[in-house]
């Protein structure tokens, strides 16, 4: 998964049906409102105007019902211009029935809320740009509120104030929904990344089992090649012709069957799982730092002093994942070694690992544990978007593990990994 070639990471897709209901919605919702203001309360303005604009709506809405399909996905261009036109058909509600000063006005803001959620930063702030402007517009020019003719006039600082805030309400909304999706963009970037690394494994087990039994079917037909090859190079005899052939029928034979042996050790079928699903916690570092021997040159150092209870631990696929991205990252920045310290009593099980590099940088360190993005290293091809960190934190926090990541005094960073006895008993770990 590379996110460097995503278009935009809070670039949604849209449903045309969400659209549609929420246009409905609006669209029963101002009629109602004219209906009620003019003919009830005996408000006189031009309802003839605004029921245009309600059916003009109410047309396009059944317009696209008919031609387009309800799950279709809007890209970016046409949810954009959807959006823009329920801006301008609010414009023109509001326009006609006495501009700012129509309590209804607040609605304005609706938009660019929906825009800064879904749509990407460009079409965004078009959107609060022409929110902006339409707000200013209206400050100036409107039809007056039904009522007030004869009554007050609302004071021009009272416009202004209605201006300020609706402009500061339209730009904070922008930039807090933009930045929530941009957020969720990211965490479900790096959940499906996680949820290919869970499928992954499964597919590893499942052809595990799979060349398990592959292996054990086809034993019996090469355990009875092997015996007629015997058998002929006996009735044959002293016949160098046949002997070179038939014992080359053998040898070959003989390993085919070591090969299915060491395929049919299948660490994840049913019956091996009883005797190797549990491991001492301790084996199970070395076997992960022995991993990365051949895969770098940097010293990894195991430092057991206060390792004092050893832990039978179960396998779990998401201790040994998030170890191993724990380590590699440490290997990864540091200068010429990583010390991985193990200790443990009656109550507590702890890894920490240590490297000698330059220790994370303030930008990241209180963002760790969440998956960022740097714009400027993308666009360097660096490596560094924190999914690393951010799925080993989510397997071991799942385990309940407690995770803290700080750098050290003199030089490097330290990520400090912990468990409770009990918490390793609750979830039937040990």
């Amino acid at each position: 998964m590379n996110l460097a070639k995503l278009p935009e990471l809070n670039d949604n897709k849209i449903k045309l049906l969400t659209l549609i209901n929420i246009r409905w919605v609006a669209i029963f919702g101002q009629f109602a409102t004219i209906s009620i203001v003019y003919f009830y309360l005996n408000f006189n303005f031009n309802i003839g105007y605004c029921y245009l604009l309600v059916l003009f709506s109410s047309f396009l809405n059944i317009f696209l019902q008919i031609r387009t399909k309800k799950t279709d996905l809007l890209s970016n261009k046409q949810a954009t211009f959807s959006i823009l036109y329920d801006l301008f058909q609010l414009f023109g509600l509001l326009f006609l029935t006495g501009g700012l000063t129509n309590p209804f006005s607040i609605l304005i803001v609706a938009p660019i809320t929906i825009a800064a959620g879904f749509l990407n930063l460009r079409s965004s702030i078009l959107i609060g740009f022409l929110s902006i402007v339409l707000i200013i517009f209206l400050s100036f020019f409107y039809l007056k509120l039904p009522g007030l003719e004869n009554n007050y006039l609302f004071p021009k600082f009272y416009i202004l104030g209605l201006v300020l805030a609706l402009c500061t309400t339209i730009i904070f909304l922008a930039i807090y929904s933009q930045r929530l999706a941009i957020e969720s963009a990211q965490r479900n970037e790096a959940f499906n990344f996680l949820q290919q690394i869970f499928l992954r494994e499964q597919e590893l087990k499942s052809l595990g089992g799979l060349a398990a039994a592959a292996a054990h079917e086809l034993g019996t037909p090469l355990n009875t090649i092997s015996l007629v090859a015997k058998e002929l190079k006996k009735e044959i005899g002293t016949n160098k012709k046949f002997n070179q052939d038939l014992d080359l029928l053998i040898s070959q034979s003989k390993r085919c069957s070591e090969i299915l042996k060491q395929i049919s050790k299948n660490p994840y079928s049913e019956k091996e799982d009883k005797f190797f699903d549990k491991a001492s916690f301790k084996i199970l570092v070395h076997e992960i730092v022995d991993s990365f021997k051949d895969l770098s040159k940097k010293r990894i150092i195991i430092n057991e002093n206060e390792y004092k209870k050893d832990y039978l631990i179960t396998k779990k696929i998401e201790i040994i994942y998030s170890l191993k991205n724990i380590i590699d990252n440490a290997l990864k920045f540091s200068s010429n070694k990583i010390e991985i310290f193990l200790s443990s009593n009656e109550n507590e099980l702890r890894i920490k690992v240590e490297d000698d590099g330059e220790g994370f940088s303030k930008q990241i360190l209180g963002f760790l544990g969440d998956p960022y993005i740097n714009k400027r290293d993308l666009d360097n091809n660096k490596e560094g978007l924190g999914l690393g960190i951010f799925i080993a934190k989510v397997f071991l926090e799942k385990l309940s593990a407690i995770i803290n990541f700080y750098n050290l005094e003199d030089k490097g960073a330290a990520v400090d990994i912990s468990w409770q006895k009990k918490d390793l008993i609750n979830l039937k770990l040990i």
